[in-house]
């Protein structure tokens, strides 16, 4: 499967983050082996991954023009058919040690300029990577920038799916074209903003969206360059850590990337109006001498509910009293007296009669 991630024409949107994690998933999670490749050199997604641990290891950059790594050796080898897994063994850097699960092809050393004019003017070249690395890897997430059309239409005949990162507000124009199955990531998604994912979806007239929950300690590993101890940590995060809303979201869009059986398309979760409240079938219950039935109203806001009162336990249309739930109380504590003071004049009448006995 070869996913293309681009951001819009105004700004990446995230677009780096996002691959990075989706291709983590894709491998750590589903365990299948998994590939970036950028043809675009302003977000090195290593730097997001793994800066952390190429700094730690104090390799020196300047070395790298002399090295035979990188997207740079296999775009020197011109004229190539197909590649190798020595190839791509030689080319390539692992996240994660096991091999060939998590690889990232290092960025172009060369200027963004000048790779956008290898890809437009020889297209075949790079599309000979994509089609060689699909016989090596299950998954090959590709980088692009949304604002080179040109790279983008270059690399879309070699693409499975595509991804456009977008963010909450007003609409950004995307020139580039996409494959027929595309969608759209909302990234840095708050489901507090007024631009919810329903008015985002009808912004773009888009058939399906998916959103990326903010999350500030994502944001912090991937700015201290260690995404890749974000993701292993987790993979699998309960319900109640905080990680959990941004790492279900991103997996329903994995799944949906991978074909993966178990995707479910389901609403969105995260809306102004997360909680709603839905008619259901009266509910009936039982007091002493008071019968209580409830009838909840499908509104979005709470509603005032309606509480029908009857002492024989029969609901007839005629003759109930319809009072405010806030009443009840009330309404209650008046039958209560009543009762009391029946007793009392029951208890009078007989201590009367006990009276007229003994005289």
């Amino acid at each position: 499967m070869v996913i293309l991630f681009k951001g819009t024409d105004k700004c990446d949107n995230n677009a780096p983050q996002a691959v990075s994690l989706c291709a983590g998933l894709s491998a750590t999670k589903y365990l299948k082996k998994t590939l970036i490749l950028q043809f675009t050199t302003r977000y090195p997604v290593e730097k997001f991954l793994i800066g952390k641990r190429i700094s730690d290891e104090s390799l020196d950059d300047n070395r790298y023009f002399f090295e035979d790594t990188g997207m740079d050796s296999l775009t020197r080898r011109a004229g190539v058919k197909t590649f190798t897994e020595t190839h791509f063994a030689n080319a390539v850097i692992p996240a994660i040690s096991s091999e060939r699960l998590f690889d990232i092809m290092k960025v172009s050393k060369k200027t963004e300029t000048d790779v956008s004019m290898e890809i437009v003017k020889d297209p075949e070249a790079f599309g000979t990577i994509i089609k060689s690395a699909r016989k090596i890897y299950d998954n090959i997430f590709i980088l692009c920038d949304g604002k080179e059309v040109s790279v983008v239409d270059a690399v879309l005949p070699y693409t499975d799916k595509s991804v456009t990162c977008i963010k909450q507000g007003k609409k950004e124009e995307v020139s580039t074209k996409d494959v027929k199955d595309s969608m759209y990531l909302l990234t840095d998604f708050d489901y507090k903003s007024q631009f919810s994912a329903h008015y985002m979806q009808k912004l773009y007239n888009a058939g399906k969206i998916f959103v990326m929950p903010y999350n500030v300690d994502f944001k912090d590993y991937y700015t201290n360059e260690n995404m890749i101890q974000y993701i292993l940590s987790n993979t699998e995060p309960e319900k109640s850590d905080y990680s959990y809303h941004l790492i279900s979201e991103m997996v329903k869009l994995t799944k949906k990337l991978l074909d993966e059986d178990d995707y479910i398309d389901e609403e969105f979760k995260f809306t102004k109006k997360t909680v709603k409240r839905y008619a259901v079938e009266k509910k009936v219950l039982s007091g002493r001498n008071v019968k209580v039935e409830v009838t909840e109203k499908k509104l979005f806001r709470p509603s005032k509910t309606l509480v029908h009162i009857s002492e024989d336990g029969k609901f007839k249309e005629e003759g109930s009293k319809v009072v405010k739930a806030k009443k009840l109380k009330k309404v209650k504590a008046d039958k209560k007296k009543e009762r009391t003071d029946k007793k009392s004049i029951t208890l009078g009448q007989r201590d009367e009669d006990l009276k007229r006995k003994e005289a």
